[in-house]
């Protein structure tokens, strides 16, 4: 693992929140066709849905092991990650043109700022005082190889995972996301990259469209889906 891949837990899911914001704030100040604006959530619910899940993984245990206060930290961001798949599950099952998209949507975009919020200036900020850097730096370095497990592997049952190249191949390149982040309509085929940060390779905020295998996951959810995954990477 070379130096540019050594990121402590903090480091990696302040990445994700990158990420999030990055999509979020296409959906808070654009409205566009009802296909792109259904693209750009999907691709906003695999995000979150990845990174609730390393942060249960990853991040609350450690959490709950070196804070003084922090079972009742854990159990916060459990709630509020709870709130954020339920709000990903009713969004999944309904279309733009549904009158309860929007509204459900506002709802899951606040749910996501307040959720980064208290994750940074809380939890992020007594982590960094409370534990050795070292191991911050450990479950960071865990969190960082499970991802590219995930990105190079295959879901329960066969489904492909996100079909990127490792970060440092010669085609991990981060243009097909930034082109998929700025197009008005998704174009990308399938199989492209969904989102190049996931796999550390591309700048915070690009994310390309919701991969086929990922929406035809046989669990019904994209939450589930990448519980799947992580749990076997």
């Amino acid at each position: 693992m070379s130096a540019t891949d050594r990121r402590d837990v903090i480091e990696v899911l302040a990445g994700d929140h990158r990420t999030v914001e990055g999509i979020v704030g296409r959906l808070e100040t654009g409205g566009g066709p009802d296909v792109a604006r259904k693209s750009l959530v999907d691709t906003l619910a695999l995000e979150l849905a990845w990174h609730t899940q390393a942060a249960q993984r990853y991040l609350l245990p450690l959490a709950r092991r070196v804070l003084p206060d922090g079972d009742v930290l854990a159990d916060q961001h459990t709630a509020e990650h709870l709130t954020v798949e339920h709000m990903v599950r009713d969004l999944e099952a309904k279309d733009p043109s549904d009158a309860r998209f929007e509204p459900l949507l506002a709802q899951l975009l606040a749910a996501v700022h307040g959720h980064i919020d208290h994750e940074e200036q809380i939890t992020f900020v007594e982590l960094g005082r409370e534990c050795d850097p070292g191991e911050l730096l450990a479950v960071g370095e865990q969190l960082t190889a499970a991802r590219r497990r995930a990105v190079t592997g295959t879901a329960p049952g066969g489904i492909g995972i996100w079909p990127v190249a490792a970060p440092g191949s010669a085609s991990a390149s981060s243009e097909p996301a930034a082109a998929a982040a700025t197009s008005s309509a998704p174009s990308q085929p399938a199989d492209a990259a969904v989102s190049a940060e996931s796999a550390g390779s591309a700048a915070p905020g690009t994310a390309a469209p919701i991969p086929a295998q990922a929406q035809a996951a046989p669990a019904g959810s994209v939450v589930d889906w990448v519980r799947s995954v992580l749990s076997e990477a």
